[in-house]
């Protein structure tokens, strides 16, 4: 039971007992009456002085009742407030936890990405002037070469990729209009995709424009993509959504940007989604719900990174058995 409501208790009994008294009044003239002979017991100045004390006690008990009740509502907009201040608190660490990761798994792949640069580049130039001089007649050897080249060439498209995690969208930027720019991304992807895939849209803004790099909203669309058909296996249906929409106070201090218009994209699949415990390592590196092998290494990692670097934000809304929905938040450019 709360303060408030044995306060209220007690003010029901202490009126309740002001009536008995009122009520005991009326028996004690009763009494006086009867024993008007003993002049000496000053009845008269007794029953005086029980209305006045009674009153007193009253007032007394309702302006405790008042402060304890306004005491009450002021605890409770504290409680309130600090339930919030918490909430808001945890937000902010979860969001300097994953920026910190990022930052540090950005730091190891630049890194290893300038290393790898050194060692790549003269297999390439050798393998392909190797290619250049080896004899027409001797095809074997030709190919051989080419082999190593393209695998080097392949491993260079790594370490550039590596270098964009760790550079966090960092190129040199232009305006477009977001709608036609993910519509061309995505059916530009469709022929990496299987046939039976089905990709809707839903475009409720065809002017809102964007500013930043092509190269790098390509790469986080088709990472978005790519990651919608591994989820869904042969087939399926994948929404896309492009949208308008603006971000108040609040809804920036929980995603760690600032508030304002930005273009809303979402991509979303019919696959079995993620379970609860695996969804705060989503954007990890190399994490994957796959098997051995099957997983697609930095390309979420590398697409948060990105969008993170354009002043937006990348985040999922994941159900078991309802699929995953991966939404960009990216600032709106006015011309």
């Amino acid at each position: 039971m709360s303060q408030t409501a044995r306060d209220l208790i007690v003010s029901l009994v202490a009126g309740a007992a002001i009536m008995v008294v009122f009520a005991s009044i009326e028996l004690v003239e009763n009494l006086y009456e009867l024993t008007r002979e003993h002049e000496d017991w000053d009845l008269d100045e007794i029953l005086a002085s029980i209305p006045a004390l009674a009153i007193v006690a009253t007032w007394f008990a309702l302006r405790r009742w008042r402060e304890v009740s306004r005491l009450n509502r002021t605890l409770d907009t504290q409680a309130t407030e600090l339930a919030e201040a918490l909430a808001q608190r945890r937000a902010m660490e979860e969001q300097l936890r994953e920026g910190y990761k990022v930052a540090a798994m950005g730091t190891f792949g630049v890194g290893l990405a300038r290393e790898l640069e050194q060692v790549f580049e003269p297999i390439k130039k050798l393998a392909r002037i190797g290619a250049d001089r080896a004899e027409e007649a001797d095809t074997d050897e030709r190919n051989r070469l080419e082999q190593i080249a393209d695998a080097a060439d392949n491993g260079s498209a790594i370490v550039n990729q590596m270098l964009a995690f760790g550079d966090g969208g960092m190129r040199e930027t232009e305006t477009f209009v977001a709608a036609e720019a993910i519509r061309e991304i995505i059916d530009l992807s469709r022929d990496q995709t299987d046939a039976l895939l089905k990709i809707d849209y839903r475009i409720d803004d065809e002017i809102s424009r964007i500013r930043v790099n092509h190269w790098e909203l390509h790469e986080v669309a088709e990472q978005l993509v790519a990651n919608a058909v591994d989820a869904m296996g042969t087939g399926g249906r994948i929404e896309v959504s492009v949208a308008r929409t603006a971000i108040d106070e609040q809804d920036a201090f929980e995603q760690g940007i600032a508030a304002g218009s930005y273009v809303h994209i979402v991509v979303k699949d019919a696959g079995p989604g993620i379970p609860p415990d695996l969804q705060s390592h989503v954007f990890e590196p190399f994490f994957t719900t796959k098997g051995a092998g099957d997983g697609k290494g930095l390309g979420l990692t590398i697409a948060y990174s990105l969008v993170r670097g354009w002043n937006g934000n990348l985040r999922h809304r994941v159900q078991v058995e309802e699929g995953a929905a991966f939404e960009i938040l990216v600032p709106a450019h006015n011309a």
